[in-house]
C-alpha cells in the first residue's frame, strides 16, 4: 500500500474515532419518545372513558389507537438496536370537566411535537435517516392529533362542571357581556344596511327577523369564537 493510502486510511480511522456514539443517543431519543407516547395512550383512553358525548369519546379513542401504533413502532426500533424497553408508570391528569381534560390533551400533544422536533434534527436526522423518517411520520400524526383535539375542544362546553365555582360563574358573566356587545355591534351594522336599502320592511318585522337570524346563525358562531379565545389564552 502506498504511503499516501496509509495516511488516508489512518486519517479516516482518526476521524471515525472522534464521532459520538450515535446508537446510544438514538436509543435515548427512542426511549424518551416511547415513554411520552405510552403515557399519552393511557391519558387519552382515560379521558375518553370520562367523555359525556359518544362522538367525542370515539374520536379520542381513535387517536389513542394511533398513538398505540407509535408505541409499537418505537418498541420494535429500540429492540432492533439492542436496547431495553423502558418501564412506564402513568399518573393520569384529569380536568374538572371534558373541556379541561381536552385542553390538557392539546397541551400534551404540543409538548410532544416540540420535543421531537428538537431530537429529530439534532441527533437522529444525520445518524439514521430511516429512523428519522419514522419519527417524522409520528411528528406529523402528533400535529394532526393536536388539531383534532383542538377541534373537539372548540366544540365542547367549558362550563359543564359537576359543581359550578365562583370563578366559572364570573367567566360566564364575562361571556354573556361579550356576547351582548357582539350582538349590539352586529345589529348596528345590519340596521345601517337596512336604512341604506330604504327600510323596505317595517321596523317590527325587521327586528323580529334579525332576532331569529342572531339566535339561529350568529350566536353559535360567536360562542365558538369565545371558546376559541379561551383555548388560545390557555395555550399561550
Amino acid at each position: 500500500m502506498a504511503l499516501t493510502d496509509l495516511l488516508s486510511a489512518g486519517w479516516r480511522e482518526f476521524l471515525s474515532a472522534l464521532q459520538p456514539d450515535h446508537r446510544q443517543r438514538i436509543l435515548e431519543v427512542l426511549r424518551d419518545e416511547y415513554i411520552d407516547e405510552a403515557q399519552d395512550v393511557v391519558q387519552f383512553e382515560e379521558h375518553a372513558r370520562r367523555m359525556t358525548y359518544l362522538h367525542l369519546r370515539e374520536r379520542l379513542l381513535r387517536i389513542a389507537e394511533e398513538e398505540k401504533a407509535h408505541v409499537k413502532w418505537l418498541q420494535d426500533k429500540i429492540q432492533a438496536l439492542g436496547g431495553e424497553i423502558p418501564q412506564t408508570t402513568s399518573t393520569v391528569k384529569n380536568g374538572k370537566n371534558n373541556w379541561e381534560s381536552l385542553l390538557m390533551d392539546v397541551e400534551e400533544e404540543k409538548r410532544d411535537s416540540t420535543s421531537m422536533l428538537e431530537q429529530l434534527y439534532t441527533v437522529v436526522e444525520s445518524a439514521n435517516p430511516e429512523i428519522a423518517a419514522g419519527l417524522r411520520r409520528i411528528l406529523e400524526d402528533e400535529k394532526r392529533h393536536r388539531e383534532e383535539i383542538l377541534d373537539m375542544l372548540l366544540k365542547s362546553d367549558p362550563y359543564v362542571l359537576p359543581h359550578p365555582t365562583a370563578e366559572h360563574g364570573q367567566m360566564e358573566k364575562q361571556k354573556q357581556a361579550w356576547l351582548e356587545q357582539q350582538k349590539m355591534e352586529w345589529l348596528a351594522k345590519r340596521q345601517t344596511e337596512w336604512e341604506a336599502a330604504g327600510k323596505l320592511i317595517p321596523w317590527a318585522e325587521w327586528i323580529r327577523e334579525r332576532e331569529l337570524e342572531w339566535t339561529v346563525n350568529e350566536l353559535p358562531n360567536r360562542e365558538l369564537m369565545w371558546t376559541k379565545r379561551l383555548a388560545e389564552q390557555a395555550l399561550s
